[in-house]
Formats: C-alpha cells, sequence, structure tokens
C-alpha cells in the first residue's frame, strides 16, 4: 500500500513531458518507490548497528504506511551515545542522497535514469531534513531530548519540551497542505493525497509525541520507587496463629499469614511461602469467647506465593527485580536478613498508574 501511495504522488510530476509514456513514468514512479522503501529500511538499520555498537539489545526493525521505527532496549549510556544512535539514520539518508546525486550527474537529466536519481536524491534529502526536526517522535527530537536531559539534569524536562515541539510539528505538516490547498484555484487530486499523507503522518508524530511524554511520566515515578520506602509494616505468623492475640482493630490489616514454602527456594528472591491475609470483617464476627481456639487462617483469603527483594532496590532495578520473579507480595529485607515490611504489587501498579 505505501508503495502504492508513493507511486500515485510520483506520477503526476514524472508524466508531465507529453512524449513519455505512462507506463514509461508508471514504472519509473513505481522504482522510486522501492528506493524510498529501501532507503528507509537503510535509515532504520543505520539506528540498529549504532544501537548494538553502543551495547543495546534490538528487539525487531519495523517498516510502516508512513515510515518505519527501531526498537530497541539501550544499556545505560552516555548522552553522546543516545545522540548517535538518534542521528545515525538521518546521517544514512544524507549519504543516499549524496551518492544518488553523484549518480544523476553521469546521467541525462531530462532522461529516465537522471530523473531516477534526482528524485531518489531529494527524497533522502526530505527524509533526512524531516527526522532532523527537534520534536518527537523524530529523531532529531530524541537527539535534543538527550542534549537537554544531559545540560539540565532532567531527562522528563527534555521530553516534554521535545514532545511539545513534535505536537507542533504535527500541526504544521496538516497546515501545509491545507495552505496549498486555499492558495491553489482548484482541487486536484495531489494535493487531496497530499493531504491524506499529511493526516496520517501528523496522526503519528502526535501519538508518537503523546506517548513520549506518558513515558516520562512513567519514568519519573519509576524513579522515585524505593524498597525500603514502600514496605508497610507486617506481622508473620503462622496459619495455626491463635486470631485472639492478633487484636481485633487496624492492626488485622498489617498481618500477613505465611505457610511454609512447599519447594526449596533456589535463589533469595525465590519463593518463601504462600500467603494469606485476614479479613477483617470475617475476624469480627469471631465470638470473643472462641477467638483464643480460632486459627488465624480460619478467616483469611489466599493472596498468592510471596517474594523477597533487598532493601536497597530503588527505581528500575526494584521494578526490574519484581517484573523478573512476578509475585502479588514480596518480603522486603535489609542487609542483615530481618524483615522490615511487605510491598504489594497492586500497590505498586497503582503508583505507576499515578492513582
Amino acid at each position: 500500500m505505501t508503495l502504492a501511495i508513493l507511486a500515485v504522488i510520483l506520477y503526476p510530476a514524472l508524466a508531465a513531458p507529453a512524449h513519455r509514456d505512462p507506463s514509461t513514468a508508471v514504472a519509473l514512479a513505481l522504482a522510486i518507490a522501492v528506493f524510498l522503501i529501501v532507503s528507509v529500511l537503510v535509515h532504520e538499520i543505520s539506528h540498529a548497528l549504532s544501537a548494538k555498537a553502543f551495547g543495546g539489545h534490538v528487539d525487531h526493525i519495523a517498516l510502516t504506511l508512513w515510515g518505519g521505527h527501531t526498537q530497541y532496549r539501550p544499556q545505560r549510556s552516555s548522552a553522546l551515545a543516545s545522540v548517535t544512535i538518534s542521528l545515525a539514520g538521518p546521517a544514512s539518508n544524507l549519504l543516499l542522497a549524496a551518492v544518488a546525486t553523484g549518480m544523476g550527474a553521469l546521467s541525462d537529466p531530462a532522461s529516465e535514469p537522471g530523473l531516477f536519481w534526482w528524485f531518489s536524491a531529494r527524497l533522502n534529502l526530505v527524509l533526512a531534513v524531516f527526522n532532523l526536526l527537534p520534536g518527537l517522535p523524530m529523531d532529531g527530537g530524541r537527539a535534543l531530548e538527550s542534549i537537554l536531559g544531559a545540560l539540565t539534569g532532567d531527562r522528563r524536562l527534555g521530553t516534554r519540551i521535545t514532545a511539545w515541539i513534535g505536537r507542533a510539528i504535527a500541526v504544521a505538516v496538516v497546515a501545509w497542505p491545507l495552505v496549498l490547498m486555499a492558495r491553489s484555484s482548484e482541487l486536484d487530486t495531489l494535493l487531496l493525497l497530499t493531504l491524506l499523507w499529511a493526516l496520517m503522518i501528523a496522526g503519528m508524530l502526535w501519538q508518537g509525541a503523546s506517548r513520549a511524554l506518558e513515558a516520562a511520566d512513567l519514568q519519573h515515578r519509576i524513579d522515585g520507587l524505593d524498597a525500603a520506602a514502600l514496605a508497610q509494616p507486617v506481622r508473620l505468623v503462622a496459619p495455626t496463629h491463635p486470631l485472639g492475640e492478633l487484636g481485633d482493630g487496624p492492626e488485622l490489616d498489617r498481618v500477613l499469614i505465611l505457610e511454609p514454602p512447599a519447594r526449596a527456594a533456589s535463589h533469595p528472591a525465590d519463593l518463601v511461602g504462600r500467603a494469606h491475609r485476614i479479613h477483617p470483617e470475617a475476624a469480627r464476627a469471631v465470638p470473643a469467647d472462641r477467638r483464643g481456639t480460632t486459627p488465624a487462617s480460619a478467616v483469611a483469603g489466599p493472596i498468592g506465593e510471596v517474594g523477597t527483594l533487598p532493601a536497597a532496590l530503588r527505581g528500575d532495578d526494584l521494578i526490574t527485580a519484581m517484573l523478573s520473579r512476578p509475585r502479588p507480595a514480596y518480603l522486603v529485607r535489609g542487609q542483615d536478613g530481618q524483615v522490615l515490611g511487605v510491598i504489594m504489587s497492586a500497590d505498586v501498579n497503582a503508583l505507576l498508574r499515578g492513582r
């Protein structure tokens, strides 16, 4: 579909000379469109190779209707590495534009090969310049985001600035064909196709900028996580512990009934047993004269298997530890092994959602 849209947009300019056969113009438009798609692929491969050079892990490269993207997981690297990875794509298009310009100089400008190289050079130049615009999610925006983050010490501020620039660019992308249409004496097919293309690109830019803002807010919340601070006071008891010894007020919410694990733990963060929490209503319904003989497990419900987390974990390290061994609850242990409290996964999820 991308190939067809590009060919349709290019065809009127290529078919303008009356002496050129329509089939030749179609073939030329398709050839230029194919070269542009290859150029986008080279752009994304350049990102991927740069990311790998700086120790990142490339997940995939995707070509879409409006371009492409490279999904990779970077190592914790410097701003220079981030800028280099971001600018590698536009640099490859500038190189392709230079090569196409050189090839065009060897051909008759009015011939089909000359036109092929002329359009290929100009389109790669446009692709490079567009991607260098200083707004997210363009490459220039990612580079500026890294630079601003390094200069201000606040990556989130850099993201917010470049994301809003990206939104402004999205509006400009749609405004440009609308201005052309307003100035045109007649509404032709090329202008309508250009507007359609602009709307798709603007939508992609706006969504990309919005996702960047959401990701920045999420990362800000992640950076503020601290296992020791999140740990809620907890009293660990056995399933047979008498209910009467646990009180009947708010202290019941801090009781965690822990069963021994069914298997041996092979890692400090592996299972320490299955946990249950007391239902306050059920506990209050037990007559006072029977609370001393009623086991805590009789008025409790299961919450699942429990893991452990070191109290020193913070930010991304804490989230990574939790995701590597998902549990509904984690006991937080200090350096001496003492349990400082419990972290409920649901509470952390609520914090990350901003609730």
